[in-house]
């Protein structure tokens, strides 16, 4: 076989298996969700709530659709709401873009409570603060009538395992970062992969495979 030949048959297997494991990703996501017998809790959510006061009044429908667009949750393993870097995991209400805004169509007294401008995102603690965008839109500046609201986070439902799917993807993953399948994938594409300069070496990758299996064969029974 020549070379280019030789060539051309990879590169036909890495789009292949590439492929396979988008089918195969794609089967994953789409798989039943069913409820769990037994709900359990997996760290706390944190969400806005009207407050107390706002129960008394007789606009309280005009806080009500407010709060259904600028509502989101936060949710951290611990109670502290502290990340794997240390940073305060902090709840922010929804910026509005302009194309939603205007859709909303609200009255003055719902727009009194926003503020037109550029804000800078900051809902993910764990991103560099230089690689943080900014968003142009609608930015809730009186929350009076909010507070938080904790509360532990359950897991009631649970998609449903497909082994076969799983094993095949653990296979195609293996033989991807083993051969740098990845990388070749990326050029094929067209695509930057400067970030992957972070990641293991195929040779590595290799190397701790072959030493991991020296060890499993000298351990004894």
């Amino acid at each position: 076989m020549r070379f280019l030949d030789k060539y051309s048959v990879r590169t036909k297997r890495l789009l292949a298996l590439e492929r396979e494991a988008q089918r195969l990703y794609q089967a994953h996501w789409h798989a039943p969700i069913v409820p769990l017998e037994h709900p359990y809790q997996k760290g706390w959510m944190k969400t806005y709530v009207l407050d107390d006061r706002m129960a008394r009044r007789p606009d309280i429908g005009m806080f009500r659709a407010m709060l259904t667009q600028i509502n989101q949750r936060v949710y951290s393993r611990e109670r502290s709401f502290l990340s794997r870097s240390g940073e305060a995991i902090v709840l922010r209400p929804r910026i509005i873009c302009l194309r939603e805004w205007m859709k909303l169509a609200w009255p003055a007294s719902h727009q009194k409570f926003f503020g037109y401008g550029q804000w800078r995102l900051e809902d993910a603690p764990w991103t560099p603060l230089r690689w943080r965008k900014h968003i142009t839109g609608f930015k809730l500046i009186r929350a009076w009538w909010l507070r938080e609201d904790l509360q532990p986070h359950l897991i009631t439902h649970q998609r449903v395992e497909l082994p076969e799917v799983r094993a095949r993807l653990a296979e195609i993953e293996a033989y991807m970062t083993t051969t740098g399948g990845w990388r070749r994938l990326d050029r094929i594409h067209g695509r930057s992969h400067w970030w992957r300069r972070f990641e293991t070496t195929p040779a590595q990758h290799r190397m701790a495979y072959s030493l991991q299996e020296q060890l499993d064969h000298n351990t004894p029974d």
